[in-house]
């Protein structure tokens, strides 16, 4: 009975030497490793008990079938045996493919996406993400992506305010604002803002927005075809909309009308200008006129 323990006692103690002895030469085995949605070579399969259990430091090759990646986003992986088991564990992942998207752009073309990748999508104006912002990111997960992209209609709120002619916003443009907001337009330079210079959004909507109305610029051609010079000098023939603009005849000459007050007074409409006309002076019976013609 005492040399029965004693044998026992002797085969636990060299069990456990041996056990420790092949992890540190190398002999801890791995055996063939289950991969979902992956596989390793085919002859592995088939001379299972020649090839496995692997020992410590050995490594494998595997493949992902068609639409799934290693967790790297490659096609293929390489493991090692170690005292732990495989490393790393051998896993083939989903591709992400490009969601579907309404009211709203993806910056990448591309179709398919590894495992980690990113893909950058952006709303159309008066639209916003899920987080309230005009574009935003999503990642390729191993479950799927992150979460999924959408834009929906900002109620109550505007996108960026319209563009006017010989006009702009003052300060920075947004790509929506909120129900409330405001912006300030102002004019380019000699020309003649007509409306609200501030415009308001409201459910949605912009209040009517001003217009800029063109300068004056005279024409030297046209006054001297009219035998016009200005009545005040000044350096630039530059009008803003709404001025009144004077005009006094050449030498020898006076203004065809003459009943109206001021007939040398016009004024700037919109970048256009109503020349009067200026006609040569006769003098008196049996002399020559005051002005001579270019016949």
């Amino acid at each position: 009975m005492e040399h029965a323990e004693v044998n026992v006692g002797w085969s636990c103690i060299f069990l456990s030497l041996f056990s420790a002895l092949s992890s540190s030469f190398g002999y801890t085995p791995c055996d063939l490793p289950q991969i979902e949605n992956g596989n390793i070579a085919q002859y592995y399969y088939s001379f299972k008990s020649y090839y496995f259990p692997m020992h410590k430091g050995k490594k494998l090759s595997y493949s992902c079938v068609v639409g799934y990646t290693t967790e790297s986003g490659t096609q293929d992986g390489r493991i090692t045996c170690t005292a732990e088991g495989w490393s790393p564990v051998p896993r083939c992942y989903r591709k992400c493919t490009k969601p579907p998207l309404e009211n709203g752009s993806f910056y990448s073309t591309e179709m398919d996406f590894k495992l980690h990748e990113k893909l950058q999508y952006k709303c159309n104006p008066g639209y916003l993400t899920p987080s309230g912002a005009t574009e935003d990111t999503v990642q390729c997960q191993p479950q799927g992506w992150s979460f999924q992209p959408s834009c929906t209609k900002t109620l109550g709120n505007c996108a960026s305010p319209p563009v006017i002619e010989n006009g702009a916003v003052l300060g920075p443009v947004l790509a929506s604002y909120k129900n409330g907001s405001w912006v300030e337009y102002v004019c380019h330079h000699y020309h003649f803002l007509d409306g609200p210079s501030t415009v308001y959004c409201h459910q949605g909507n912009w209040t009517e927005q001003p217009t800029c109305l063109e300068p004056c610029t005279l024409n030297v051609t046209d006054m001297d075809s009219n035998n016009l010079t200005l009545k005040w000098r000044r350096e630039e023939l530059i009008f803003l909309h709404g001025d009144l603009i004077e005009f006094e005849c050449k030498q020898g000459y006076s203004f065809l009308q003459t009943a109206i007050p001021s007939p040398g007074r016009t004024q700037c409409d919109q970048g256009r200008v109503n020349y009067p006309k200026c006609l040569c002076r006769k003098r008196a019976v049996k002399r020559k006129p005051s002005c001579s013609f270019n016949l």
